[in-house]
């Protein structure tokens, strides 16, 4: 019994994914730059709100306030996030472990995809792995949400591939499930282009079946369901976005060269065989070096070439598509580098509204992975057959990896040149290593990945050998980029301190003005990116923590009037009347979504709440609901009468609460049909459990 938990996907994954990821895993360093300076401290407001009992809708913490739920990077409306905010309170520990689960679930789902095309589980378990600790993975931590993205992928094609083949509702229903956790929890862009690959892949089954018409006529109704699910599932997202982007500059369309910025570039295809040579900052590597990575393993690679060399795989029209689509898409990485991704900008709706042509690379990735999947499934099948081309392979990579290493070592024969081979600096040195110091070191190791490649392949033909040497080969790639790409120079516990995670509960502000909120609020050099959210201050500083900025704000910051206002208090009477007037406004009461105020007696006024004003706030003055007028650019204000008040502010979007209750129900129903649909197949493959 305990041996099938041991062997179970899940286990085999996460645990795989602990280990490769040990110092972040155990707490020894932490993630860095945009995973610690946007994702974490967004997901902190909203774990707050949810513990506090409201919908995390509104945070007054970033930017003078901001429609959290409307940022579509946020993950509001995301029920992973829920989940992890609901039963951690969102320690930075959680954070860890959140990552954790991104890479055990893509694993598992890609696992699974191999498995719906005939793999066998330690074929499958193979490909799982070199998509689980691929180059885009292992790059990308930073951007958190490109992770989450690409976890839910492969769940996204294997049940769009069921859902053509068998057209059961079950596949219909996993899609929408998957696409709109994507669209809730992912990269933004990932998504627009995860729907691009799926009309290719609609029109790929659709032109390669002979009956079109009995095609349509199974297909359609499964297509249907699919997208009524998914809509009713995103609805509170798609009406918040909706209402949001034509708020903000980025939801405008984008000129070129702000879309084609972090374009990768085409020299960094050697990161197929040297990944952490190619994240040296060499010039002619011109690329951010997070936008670098394609590493699959060298054995899954070998696959990926063995494939062209099989007649039936040659003729596989499933195959030549993936063919067709891995070139295309690293076409499109290429960004400025090549014309695919200017064409796109110019035909393609949604294509001239994101950045980042380096994100393509995800999905060149996942259709090698899956062409290297087929390959190891025919190898497998008929290993007794010629691997002549194999073994040509390996010793031509074997003869040009001993060469290039010899070539490099002769060249570099200096004693200032080979300093990084004292162990006792390589810690200080290690960053600054150019290319072919980064070079000499990988080389060793792919030499060692290729000879273990020929005993398993060429020698042994074991299937399982290919496996344990596969992951070998992950773990020390993973390991030499795990500190460029992944982990701070701080230790987990020196980030959690400087971080200081506050209580779940709302602090009541003391009315402070912006400016003494605002002074010193950014983390010690930004390594948590501003401060403010942690500290639960409203206020605003130069640091530029969300790229959904309200352009209201970002006018208003940039405006001749941002010093004078922030010398206010965060309720102020305008006009200023006396000094000591201010002692007449208390705050009561704060939360995600609310704020009470209570002022003394005195003549009629303009209030001003240093809030931006947004639609769905309303204000009440001792219960009656009165107009909110824009003031300063941005914020809020509202006429009280003479006479001592007691006012409150409330942000509550109506139509996205109603979205919001729709989805909920839709996603309870679909949640029981899964666990009974679950449960009825368990009991079909094990009679025995019903007596």
């Amino acid at each position: 019994m305990l041996k099938k938990y041991f062997v179970n996907p899940f286990t085999v994954f996460f645990s795989a994914a602990v280990a490769f990821f040990w110092p972040l895993s155990f707490f020894l360093f932490s993630v860095k730059n945009d995973a610690l300076t946007y994702y974490y401290p967004v997901r902190t407001l909203i774990s707050d709100a949810l513990h506090n009992g409201e919908l995390p809708l509104w945070t007054p913490y970033i930017n003078m306030g901001y429609p959290l739920h409307a940022d579509m990077q946020s993950a509001a409306w995301n029920p992973v996030i829920w989940l992890w905010s609901l039963i951690s309170n969102y320690s930075l520990g959680a954070f860890h472990y959140e990552l954790i689960f991104y890479l055990c679930f893509a694993g598992i789902g890609f696992y699974h995809l191999c498995r719906n095309m005939g793999c066998s589980k330690n074929a499958a378990y193979t490909i799982g792995f070199a998509y689980m600790f691929s180059g885009f993975m292992v790059d990308s931590v930073q951007f958190f949400n490109c992770i989450s993205a690409a976890c839910y992928l492969p769940w996204i094609i294997v049940s769009f591939r069921k859902m053509m083949t068998e057209q059961e509702r079950t596949s219909a229903a996993g899609m929408a499930f998957f696409l709109f956790l994507l669209f809730t929890g992912g990269y933004p862009s990932l998504f627009i282009i995860t729907v691009y690959v799926l009309a290719a892949y609609f029109l790929f089954f659709f032109f390669s079946t002979s009956n079109k018409i009995n095609f349509l006529k199974r297909t359609i109704p499964q297509l249907l369901l699919a997208s009524i699910l998914f809509l009713l599932l995103s609805l509170p997202a798609i009406i918040s976005f909706t209402q949001h982007l034509p708020m903000i500059n980025r939801g405008k369309s984008q000129p070129l060269s702000f879309i084609l910025e972090n374009s990768m570039n085409p020299a960094n295809c050697l990161s197929l065989l040297m990944p952490f040579a190619t994240t040296a900052q060499d010039h002619w590597l011109n690329s951010q070096i997070i936008m670098r990575n394609m590493y699959v393993g060298i054995i899954p690679l070998l696959f990926f070439m063995y494939a062209f060399t099989r007649i039936n795989l040659r003729k596989n029209k499933e195959l030549i598509f993936f063919a067709i689509m891995t070139l295309l898409l690293i076409g499109m990485a290429f960004g400025k580098f090549f014309f695919l991704r200017e064409i796109a900008y110019q035909f393609l709706p949604l294509m001239d509204s994101f950045r980042h042509p380096a994100l393509f690379r995800l999905f060149s990735i996942f259709f090698l992975l899956l062409i290297s999947a087929a390959a190891l499934k025919e190898w497998e099948l008929k290993k007794v057959d010629d691997v002549s081309f194999l073994r040509k392979a390996i010793i031509a990579l074997l003869l040009l990896g001993i060469a290039s290493f010899f070539t490099l070592f002769v060249l570099n024969y200096s004693t200032n040149n080979l300093n990084f081979l004292n162990l006792k600096k390589v810690k200080n040195l290690f960053p600054l290593l150019d290319f072919k110091q980064r070079f000499l070191i990988e080389t060793p190791l792919l030499i060692l990945t290729l000879l273990l490649s020929w005993f398993a392949i060429v020698k042994k033909k074991n299937i399982r050998l290919i496996l344990i040497f596969t992951m070998l080969d992950l773990f020390f790639a993973t390991q030499l980029n795990l500190p460029v790409t992944v982990i701070g120079a701080k230790k987990f516990t020196e980030v959690e301190q400087l971080i200081n995670r506050n209580p779940e509960k709302f602090p009541v502000p003391d009315n402070s003005s912006i400016e003494i909120n605002s002074a010193n609020s950014s983390g010690e050099n930004f390594i948590t990116g501003s401060s403010l959210p942690f500290t639960k201050k409203i206020g605003r500083n130069d640091y530029y923590i969300s790229p959904g900025n309200l352009s209201t704000q970002d006018q208003f910051y940039e405006s001749a009037a941002r010093d004078s206002v922030f010398k206010k208090n965060l309720v102020y009477f305008s006009p200023g009347v006396s000094p000591d007037s201010s002692q007449q406004i208390s705050i009561p009461g704060i939360s995600a979504n609310s704020m009470t105020v209570t002022i003394g007696p005195g003549k009629g006024r303009m209030l001003v709440y240093l809030q931006n004003k947004y639609p769905g706030w309303k204000a009440f003055v001792d219960g009656n609901e009165v107009a909110i007028s824009p003031v300063h650019v941005t914020f809020m204000s509202i006429r009280v009468t003479p006479g001592p008040h007691k006012v409150y502010f409330k942000y509550q979007p109506i139509a996205v609460v109603i979205a919001w209750c729709i989805s909920t129900t839709t996603l309870v129903i679909l949640l029981l049909w899964f666990t009974i649909i679950f449960f009825q197949k368990r009991n079909k493959r094990n009679p025995e459990r019903k007596t």
